[in-house]
């Protein structure tokens, strides 16, 4: 019974631990310019659009990088400089899958 609730354990443990797309710096220095990154990234990263969400308006990347290096990918997205942030969403399409990222949540948070 032991050896069950610790591979049940352990098991959640691995399926909790799986790797996302993260937020990990926004700076305002000529247009707005967002960081993420993704630790577990595959081996080709297409990226075919990226929209950020403000303040109940959204607004396409004027430029998009990826570069992957050692199975971590770093997303830089560069849109329009904004004076407001204001429910802050970035939402990329990634090998064909939709993913959105709360950028105002990380900024609360840090």
């Amino acid at each position: 019974m032991k050896k069950f609730f610790l591979i049940a354990v352990f098991g959640l443990a691995v399926f909790g631990a799986s790797a996302e797309i993260k937020f990990k710096c926004l700076d305002n220095i000529k247009g707005t310019n967002v960081v993420l990154v993704d630790d577990n990234a595959p081996q080709t990263v297409k990226i075919t659009d990226a929209v950020l969400s403000n303040n109940g308006s959204e607004y396409p990347a004027k430029q998009i990088r990826c570069d992957v290096v050692d199975g971590t990918a770093t997303y830089k997205l560069k849109f329009k400089r904004f004076t407001l942030f204001k429910d802050c969403k970035v939402t990329l399409t990634v090998n064909g899958e939709k993913i959105t990222i709360n950028i105002q949540k990380s900024l609360i948070d840090r």
